[in-house]
């Protein structure tokens, strides 16, 4: 990888701290509100954004299990599923998973991961 590539690289992890920790208040903010579609919007708006920097940095992993996130909150934003407590827990351990990814790629730029499950 070259410098430009690095940095680039370098610049989406920092960025994608930022956006997990917005992603992670807006959580406990929709827990106090269930339902607030200003925050189900903020969280869709916050995963879809770090699901496409992720993949134009070349972290397919991060990509990946960002698109089955933003899936899943699509499916909220459309009243397909409720935002139960059960549902932000599992919301929240979503946003925890792609941050120990993004952990884990500080770490090491080259690191991989598997999102099948």
């Amino acid at each position: 990888m070259d410098d430009f590539e690095r940095e680039l690289k370098i610049g989406f992890l920092q960025e994608a701290e930022q956006l997990l920790g917005d992603t992670e208040q807006c959580f406990l903010n929709l827990e106090a509100n269930p339902g607030d579609a200003a925050i189900i919007d903020r969280i869709f708006r916050l995963a879809h954004n770090l699901k496409g920097s992720s993949k134009a940095v070349g972290f397919d992993g991060i990509g990946e299990f960002a698109h089955e996130f933003e899936s899943l909150l699509l499916k909220v934003k459309n009243g397909e599923i409720s935002t139960s407590p059960g549902m932000v827990s599992l919301l929240l351990r979503c946003n925890d998973h792609i941050r120990a990814m993004v952990e884990g790629l500080k770490a090491n730029l080259e690191a991989t991961f598997d999102s099948s499950g």
